[in-house]
């Protein structure tokens, strides 16, 4: 069994935990689960002892708790957690140095005496941010007005309405104008409301609960000339608009967030590969003697393949955040850890998912076995802290101009070391040749960004788990199945064929399966897995719980 020990174990205990993930059903409902969240959140930042130092120097503890398996028994109390301790304390704290009103607010959302929260993206305006149309206008008396000119600038997505009888400050994102002239994109500190009621000329409209995934009260929030004090901006008016590089310094912890979100993949896909796993032990077919199904290839393969990527990823958790917290890394380089970090654990959570919710049949379609759910919230990671698509298009363009670089491969004759140097060249000879303003560049090299980054974040996670330790079988099926991603590419060259691929992924899956019992154990999460499907009594009982339709009494019956 896994000798790891998580802070957070101890919290399954309490009711306001054994109540999540619970179909909201109605908007009372989702509001009153909604609200949980927030306690739940609590309940973990608290219970890791997490304080404004943790979270201002990105300590080993702020990262452990973001690769917490508590985090998916209930998705949004993470999401409400990242947006208050990363993007709000982490914001405001910048700028608290010199502060002492700063100080204290920090201080009061590390009690939970008031909730954070960071708003960014408008409904008219998500990826071009520097396009914002909130606006901060700087008074003859040193105050500030905010205001949404129209629908389309109400800020989109931000949990904002009252909840808890507790304040809630925000980080505002608005064009600060002085005399008619725009300065740019910067920071304001607003209060939102007290918990009870929304502040003056704010109003917050809640927005359906997403499909599939546990309720978070997201919120389209809208400012009408609302009034804010000289001590509302964070940072220096300054004597000029600020540039595209002040902007991207000053939402640095976004970065942070795309860094720490993406390592919740972890976790969830741990969470889901011990459900297939030890479904697939205990379903039984085929008569006389009927057998496991994880006897059958179909079976191991997808499911293995989820094991050993867990085991990967967490190694290139470790190789990413060491350089990503490295203060010689340059700003640049930092983005571009996160971004392929962020590419290739996603895109491994969200396609194992799926197919290990087809490997449990029918029982994976229901949220009750956890793991479409988690697929459910997984989209919205996707998303959050940088649209993975658009942060690829954007890196792998600076990289083919070479405008940086990150770490290159510690064994460049491995097979996906291989792969990363061809198709990277391939496509640096296009952008050469024609441009990064060209036709060609957008028609040919836009569209495989995504799959130049997976390539470089593919070989990145096998050089970290050779160099973790990684046992060879897992590091052998993590092989074959990023092989296959792009196994074009290998035939193309020569390197493989497909007999001698196929044979690779055999060998790998025959020695990884009699210690497979052993991996899934070692990933330390039996104590998260709610799924009913797992034992014939927690079957049982389920079914036991289930509303129940029943004959007629006899006397009506005879009716």
């Amino acid at each position: 069994m896994s000798s790891r020990n998580w802070p957070s174990e101890e919290l399954l205990k309490l009711d306001v935990f054994k109540a999540a993930g619970n179909n909201p059903g109605s908007r009372e409902n989702a509001l009153a689960l909604a609200n949980n969240a927030y306690l739940r959140a609590e309940a973990i930042w608290k219970t890791y002892g997490l304080t404004f130092e943790d979270i201002m120097t990105l300590s080993p503890k702020f990262w452990k708790m973001h690769q917490d398996p508590i985090a998916w028994h209930d998705g949004s109390s993470i999401t409400v957690m990242t947006i208050h301790l990363n993007l709000a304390i982490g914001t405001i704290g910048t700028y608290a140095k010199n502060r002492p009103d700063l100080q204290k607010i920090c201080q009061d959302m590390i009690e939970a005496k008031a909730f954070g929260q960071f708003c960014l993206t408008e409904v008219g305006h998500g990826l071009d941010a520097t396009n914002l149309a909130t606006t901060a206008t700087l008074q003859s008396d040193g105050t500030f007005e905010l205001h949404s000119p129209d629908g389309y600038a109400s800020k989109y997505m931000p949990p904002t309405v009252p909840v808890l009888g507790k304040p809630c400050y925000a980080v505002i994102w608005s064009q600060l104008v002085v005399g008619g002239e725009k300065r740019g994109i910067r920071p304001f500190l607003v209060q939102l409301n007290d918990g009870v009621n929304m502040c003056k000329g704010i109003t917050s409209k809640l927005i359906p609960t997403r499909h599939g995934a546990t309720p978070v009260n997201h919120a389209i929030t809208h400012f009408t000339h609302v009034k804010l004090g000289a001590g509302a901006l964070l940072g220096e008016i300054g004597d000029k608009p600020s540039t595209h590089e002040d902007f991207l310094t000053a939402i640095w912890r976004i970065a942070v967030g795309t860094l720490a979100l993406a390592a919740l993949a972890i976790p969830a896909l741990q969470i889901a590969s011990h459900i297939a796993y030890k479904y697939s032990l205990r379903r039984h077919v085929g008569a006389p003697n009927p057998v496991p199904i994880i006897s059958f290839r179909t079976q191991q393969i997808p499911i293995f393949t989820a094991v050993a990527q867990t085991y990967v990823m967490e190694a290139m958790q470790k190789y990413m955040v060491k350089h990503f917290t490295d203060e010689k890394t340059p700003h640049q380089s930092r983005h571009a850890m996160a971004t392929i970090f962020k590419a290739v654990v996603m895109d491994h959570a969200q396609v194992s998912h799926f197919q290990l919710s087809e490997r449990c049949g029918a029982q994976g379609l229901f949220d009750y076995n956890q793991i479409v759910t988690q697929f459910s919230e997984m989209r919205g990671i996707v998303i959050a802290e940088g649209d993975v698509l658009v942060l690829c298009i954007r890196l792998a363009s600076e990289l083919l101009l070479g405008r940086y670089s990150v770490p290159q491969t510690t064994d460049s004759s491995s097979l996906i070391a291989q792969h990363e140097k061809g198709v990277f060249e391939e496509a640096r000879s296009l952008a050469k040749k024609y441009g990064h303003r060209s036709q060609v560049f957008a028609d040919y090299i836009l569209p495989r960004s995504k799959d130049i980054i997976e390539a470089i974040g593919h070989r990145m996670a096998y050089d970290a788990a050779v160099s973790e330790g990684v046992p060879q079988p897992l590091i052998d099926l993590y092989v074959c199945n990023v092989i296959q991603k792009d196994i074009g590419w290998y035939l193309e060259t020569g390197i493989l064929t497909r007999a001698r691929a196929a044979d690779l992924t055999n060998t790998a899956v025959k020695a990884a399966e009699p210690k497979m019992n052993d991996y899934v154990d070692g990933m330390g999460v039996a104590p998260y897995v709610k799924a009913p499907i797992l034992a014939e009594a927690t079957w049982n009982r389920f079914v036991d719980n289930m509303y129940t339709f029943r004959e007629a009494p006899e006397e009506r019956a005879a009716m």
